[in-house]
């Protein structure tokens, strides 16, 4: 796959991985989240800067791997971005949408597994700066991992 292909591709799957979930974050201003919210969470307006740069950092280590010529490896990698991806829809829904905290917290745990396998296998694979431009991500889901687990203690009413 050609370069150009390749960023497309990956900052379109990106993008539409960013909005599917778009519609249950109007959950961060209710109740039931202000109540389950653990002390140590940023401030709202930081994530939505946050995962955005993360998702272009997410882009462009997923544009390269596209450029990988085809092997049983590359495959396994693109899987494991795709089974990410779909984690990452999933945990909105089940966080936010669902208020299934449990739920959510094993599904970000998937994340955290599935990334630690992307960053192994792009080591392998790709330039040693296309993994490092992945370790924030993984910083990242691991800091949302302490948050969904402390909120996991909360005890706060679903309904709004």
């Amino acid at each position: 796959m050609n370069q150009t292909y390749s960023y497309l591709t990956a900052f379109f799957i990106v993008i539409v991985v960013m909005l599917i979930p778009s519609g249950t974050m109007e959950s961060v201003k209710s109740p039931w989240y202000k109540c389950i919210r653990p002390s140590i969470t940023p401030p709202n307006y930081v994530f939505p800067i946050v995962w955005t740069l993360l998702y272009i950092l997410i882009a462009i280590a997923l544009a390269n791997t596209l450029m990988l010529p085809n092997s049983s490896n590359k495959q396994i990698l693109l899987f494991l971005y795709g089974f990410n991806l779909i984690c990452n829809v999933l945990w909105s829904f089940a966080y936010f949408g669902n208020k299934d905290v449990l739920l959510a917290f094993f599904i970000l745990l998937s994340i955290i597994i599935t990334t630690g396998f992307i960053l192994q296998y792009t080591y392998r694979l790709l330039p040693f700066w296309v993994m490092c431009i992945l370790l924030p991500y993984q910083i990242w889901i691991c800091f949302a991992g302490i948050l969904n687990f402390l909120s996991l203690f909360k005890k706060c009413k679903k309904i709004d």
